[in-house]
Formats: structure tokens, C-alpha cells, sequence
């Protein structure tokens, strides 16, 4: 058996290394310097941003508290109102009730001018009837009326003493008050001295 050669190393070319571009320092530092100023500008763009959420989340706070507060007020607007129609309503009646009362305080104007006419005019009456009552006195039939309303009742004979007159003129005088509704005569035609009593 013959002996294998071992592969054969296929040959590479060596690539010539790459060389990488010089950088400036000058360059370097500038660079750093732009992406420093960049790092700080974006730092605070972020910072910005934060506080920026961080108002936003303020004024959403506010907002709902604003939101809160404006629903509560229209409530108490509707509870407002219906207590503004519940007053004008009562008013109203109020109104109405013054009104009637001022047509009663008319009424009683005109009522008691009435009351003090009749008052008036009573006093008048009794001012005549206290006169007529004085020369009623020493009239003989007030004076029989008088007496049968002392007595309660009376024979014919006992009236015509107590009056002074003959007991003719006593029943003339007794049939006038019978007539006039203030006496009755008891027994009139079957007894001569009948007995009178004043009229219940």
C-alpha cells in the first residue's frame, strides 16, 4: 500500500493589515466635548419631560378636583333652583293670603263704621227711651203693668185701688194693654172683678 500525502495546506494570502485613521486628539476632544453637550442636553430634555409629566399629573389632580367640585355645584344649582320655585310658590300664597286679608281688614272697616252707626243710634234710642221711660212712670197703665209684674197677677177691684181710678176706667185701661199683647184678663163676662195677669 502506498502511503497517503497528507493534505496539502491550502495557502492564504495574508491580507495587509487595515490601518485604522489616526484621530486627531484635538478632534478627539471636540468630539467629546459635542457628545458630553448632547449627554447634558438630552439630561435635561429628560428632566423637562419629568417635570412636565410631573405638572401634567398636577393639573389632571386639579382638573378632576375642578371636574368634583363643578358637579357638586350643579347640584347644589338644581337643589337651588327647585328651593327658588318652593319660595316664589310660598310667596305667591303669601301674596294671596294679604291680598284676602286685605279685602277682610276692608270688610271690618266697613263693619265697624256699621257697628259704631247702630252704636250710635242705640245710644239715641235709649237716650229717647229713658225719656220715654220717664214719662211712662206716671202713666196709669205702666203703672198697672208694673204692678202685675210685681204681683204676677191681680183682681180687677186691686188694680183700680193701686191706680186711683174706678174699676170702669181700670178695665177700659186693661182691655187697651190686652189688645196691645201685654196683659191677659181672666174670666172677662162671667165675673165682674176678673182676674188679670200679665201676659207670658
Amino acid at each position: 500500500m502506498s502511503e497517503e500525502k497528507p493534505p496539502e495546506t491550502p495557502e492564504v494570502e495574508m491580507e495587509e493589515p487595515v490601518e485604522e485613521p489616526k484621530v486627531d486628539a484635538a478632534e478627539h476632544e471636540k468630539v467629546k466635548a459635542e457628545v458630553n453637550t448632547l449627554t447634558d442636553k438630552v439630561k435635561a430634555k429628560e428632566e423637562e419631560l419629568a417635570s412636565k409629566e410631573e405638572k401634567i399629573n398636577q393639573l389632571a389632580e386639579e382638573n378632576k378636583t375642578i371636574t368634583d367640585e363643578l358637579t357638586t355645584l350643579k347640584a347644589k344649582e338644581n337643589e337651588n333652583k327647585e328651593a327658588v320655585k318652593d319660595l316664589e310658590h310660598r310667596l305667591s300664597q303669601r301674596e294671596l293670603e294679604i291680598t284676602r286679608l286685605e279685602g277682610s281688614v276692608e270688610d271690618l272697616s266697613i263693619a265697624k263704621k256699621k257697628i259704631e252707626d247702630l252704636q250710635k243710634e242705640y245710644k239715641k234710642l235709649e237716650e229717647e227711651m229713658r225719656a220715654f221711660q220717664k214719662i211712662a212712670e206716671n202713666e196709669p197703665r205702666f203703672v198697672i203693668l208694673k204692678d202685675l209684674q210685681e204681683f204676677g197677677e191681680m183682681r180687677l177691684n186691686q188694680i183700680s185701688m193701686k191706680a186711683g181710678v174706678s174699676p170702669a176706667q181700670s178695665k177700659k185701661w186693661l182691655e187697651e194693654l190686652e189688645r196691645a199683647g201685654l196683659v191677659e184678663i181672666h174670666g172677662e163676662g162671667r165675673d165682674s172683678n176678673p182676674l188679670v195677669s200679665k201676659k207670658k
